[in-house]
C-alpha cells in the first residue's frame, strides 16, 4: 500500500514539475494557451511523450513484462493518456488539527491530487493524494461567522473547503507540515479546513465537484459513511468525533462547542443499539384524533438548549402550532413541512434517471404532488416554506399565489386578534416601539399594494436565493396545471418576483432556526399589508424576543406534555 501511495505521489510531483517547467517555457516562448483559472495542462509534445514512455515502462515492469525497442514485433504502442485537467483557487489559510498555516499561492486541484502552497519558517507545499481523500464539502462561510475562523473578517463571508483524508494521509501531512513550520499539533488529524479568498461562483463549485467526483477520489470513500459533497451538519458530526482537545479547537473555529463525554456516549449508544435506545415520546401535536400529528421527543427538546441548532421536528411543530392556534392571517395561510423543499430540490435518483423525457420541473413536482391533495394553495394568501441549506435555516413566503397581477385595494385592518398572544406577557412587553411601516400595525394610508411574489427572510444573508425561488416557481407552475388547468398561466421572475427582505439578523451561529420561527410568528401577528418591494422589516421585533423563544417553545412543549399525560 505504501509503495502505491509513493508511486502516486511521485507521479503527482512529476506532473507538478512538468507544469512548472511548462510555465517557464511559456515565458520564454509565448503560446496561445488558455488564461482561465481552469485549464487543460499543455506540455511540450516531446516532454509529454517522454513522460508517457516512463509511465508505460513502469507499468510493464509492474506486470513482469519488458518493453522492447521501438518498432520491434513485441513492442506495444503506448496508449494515449489525456492531460489531467486542473482547477486553481485562491485561498487564505489551512487549518489541520491545532496547526494553522497561511497560503503562499493558489490551491491546485487535479485528477491526481490537491497541492497546497504554504508559508512557514521555510515556505513549502503539502499534497493530498486523490486516492487518500475520504470525503469533501464546500460550505458557505456565513455559517461559521460566530467562530474564530472568520473572526475579524471584513466583507462577504468566503467559501470553506472541508477535506476528510485517510489516517495514512494525515500522518504524512503532519510530517510535511512539521518541515514547514516549527510548531505543529502533536496529534494527527484527518480533517482539513481551508478558508478560500472569496465565495465560490456556481461555475467554480461545479468544476470543483467534477474533479473531486472522479473515480480516483472515490477509492477511499466509505460506503457506510456520509457521501460527498458533505453537508455542514455532516462535517460538524465528524469534528465531534475528534479526540479532545482537537474537537474543541476545530469546533471553536466554526463557532460551536464540543460535546461532553456523556453526550458522545449517548450518540454512540443510539447508533449501535437502534430502536431500544430511542428517547421517549413527549407529545403528539395536534392531539388525537387529529391527522398529521407531529411527535416531539426528549431528544428534540434537547436542541432547544442555547447554542444548539433547531432540528426539523421543532421547526415543523412550532410552525404547525402557529398555523392552528393563529388568527385571521393563519386561516389564509398554508405551512409546508420542512421536508417539502428538501424533496423538491434533491437531485434525481436512479429510478428517476430512467425517465429522461420527463421535464425536470414535472419530476420534482411528482415527488410532492400528494402533499397538497387536501388543500388548494391558490386560494391561500401566504405559503410558508422553511428551507434548510448546509445546516442553515431560512424562510420563504409565497405571497398571493392565486393573484396574477399587481392589485391596489382598500386597506382594512383585521378585526380578529391572534390567539397566540394569550399567556405571553413577556413577549407583549417586547414589542418594538415603532413596527415597520408596511405592516398592519403601522400602515396609515387608505390603499395597499398586493402582488404575487416570493419573500425570502434570511437571518444571515448567506447567499443568493434565486435558485430556491426558481424551484418554487416551477412547482407553482406545475401545481397550477394540475389544479386549475385552464386558463394557462406562467410563473416567471417577472410575474412572480422574488425579494430578500431586510429583517432582523442573528448575532451568533446557531439561532437561524429560531429566527425562522420568529419571522413566521411576526408575520401572522403583524402581517405585511403593503408589498412595495424590497420590504424593510428591520424593526419587526426586538432581538430580546428571539432570545426568549427557545424557553417559550420548551415551556409550551412541557405544558402540552403534562396535559397529555393527565389525559391517559
Amino acid at each position: 500500500m505504501e509503495d502505491v501511495r509513493e508511486r502516486e505521489r511521485r507521479r503527482w510531483k512529476e506532473f507538478r514539475e512538468r507544469k512548472t517547467s511548462s510555465l517557464h517555457l511559456h515565458l520564454k516562448k509565448p503560446r496561445n494557451t488558455p488564461t482561465e483559472p481552469i485549464v487543460l495542462s499543455s506540455e511540450e509534445e516531446e516532454e509529454e511523450e517522454e513522460e508517457e514512455e516512463e509511465e508505460e515502462e513502469e507499468l510493464y515492469k509492474g506486470n513482469g513484462l519488458e518493453q522492447t525497442g521501438g518498432g520491434g514485433e513485441n513492442s506495444l504502442p503506448p496508449p494515449p493518456l489525456p492531460p489531467p485537467s486542473f482547477l486553481q483557487l485562491d485561498f487564505v489559510s489551512l487549518h489541520v488539527g491545532q496547526t494553522h498555516a497561511d497560503a503562499n499561492g493558489k490551491i491546485t486541484i487535479t485528477e491526481n491530487g490537491i497541492i497546497l502552497p504554504l508559508k512557514g519558517v521555510e515556505d513549502g507545499e503539502v499534497a493530498v493524494v486523490a486516492s487518500q481523500l475520504r470525503g469533501y464539502g464546500v460550505w458557505d462561510g456565513g455559517v461559521a461567522q460566530g467562530g474564530l475562523l472568520l473572526g475579524g473578517w471584513k466583507g462577504p463571508a468566503p467559501s470553506l473547503l472541508f477535506l476528510w483524508v485517510t489516517d495514512a494521509q494525515a500522518n504524512l501531512l503532519q510530517r510535511e507540515l512539521s518541515s514547514i513550520q516549527t510548531s505543529t499539533s502533536e496529534s494527527t488529524c484527518p480533517f482539513l479546513l481551508l478558508v478560500l479568498k472569496e465565495q465560490l461562483q456556481e461555475l467554480q463549485t461545479a468544476l470543483l465537484a467534477s474533479i473531486l467526483d472522479m473515480d480516483e477520489y472515490k477509492k477511499a470513500s466509505s460506503s457506510g459513511g456520509p457521501t460527498s459533497p458533505l453537508e455542514w451538519t455532516d462535517g460538524l458530526l465528524l469534528l465531534h468525533s475528534c479526540p479532545p482537545p482537537l474537537d474543541q479547537h476545530l469546533l471553536g473555529l466554526l463557532g460551536h462547542s464540543a460535546m461532553r463525554n456523556n453526550q458522545k456516549n449517548k450518540k454512540t449508544n443510539l447508533g449501535s443499539s437502534g430502536l431500544q435506545q430511542l428517547p421517549t415520546r413527549l407529545i403528539q401535536y395536534p392531539a388525537a384524533p387529529s391527522k398529521g400529528r407531529i411527535t416531539v421527543t426528549k431528544e428534540d427538546l434537547a436542541c432547544l438548549s442555547a447554542g444548539e441548532f433547531l432540528n426539523d421536528v421543532i421547526i415543523d411543530f412550532y410552525l404547525k402550532f402557529l398555523l392552528l392556534e393563529g388568527g385571521a392571517v393563519a386561516e389564509r395561510s398554508h405551512v409546508f413541512s420542512s421536508f417539502f423543499y428538501k424533496q423538491l430540490s434533491r437531485r434525481r435518483v436512479a429510478g428517476e434517471d430512467n425517465a429522461p423525457s420527463v421535464p425536470d420541473l414535472h419530476m420534482r413536482h411528482q415527488r410532492v404532488k400528494t402533499w397538497t391533495r387536501h388543500v388548494d394553495i391558490f386560494t391561500k394568501d401566504f405559503l410558508f416554506v422553511p428551507v434548510n441549506q448546509e445546516a442553515h435555516w431560512y424562510l420563504a413566503v409565497v405571497c398571493f399565489p392565486g393573484l396574477e397581477d399587481v392589485q391596489y385595494q382598500a386597506f382594512q385592518s383585521a378585526t380578529g386578534g391572534s390567539k397566540l398572544t394569550a399567556g405571553k406577557a413577556s413577549s407583549l412587553n417586547l414589542r418594538p416601539q415603532q413596527p415597520p411601516e408596511c405592516t398592519e400595525q403601522s400602515w396609515q394610508k387608505d390603499t395597499v399594494l398586493r402582488r404575487p411574489c416570493i419573500l425570502v427572510m434570511d437571518s444571515l444573508k448567506l447567499s443568493c436565493h434565486e435558485n430556491v425561488c426558481r424551484l418554487l416557481r416551477d412547482y407553482l407552475q406545475v401545481e397550477w396545471e394540475v389544479r386549475r388547468g385552464t386558463p394557462p398561466r406562467l410563473f416567471t421572475s417577472d410575474s412572480m418576483r422574488s425579494s430578500s427582505c431586510r429583517v432582523p439578523q442573528q448575532d451568533n451561529s446557531s439561532d437561524c432556526g429560531v429566527y425562522l420561527l420568529q419571522y413566521a410568528e411576526s408575520f401572522l401577528q403583524n402581517p405585511v399589508v403593503h408589498f412595495d418591494l424590497p420590504l424593510r422589516l428591520e424593526r419587526w421585533f426586538p432581538r430580546q424576543q428571539v432570545r426568549q423563544k427557545r424557553e417559550e417553545i420548551r415551556t409550551l412543549i412541557m405544558t402540552m406534555h403534562r396535559g397529555q399525560m393527565g389525559e391517559k
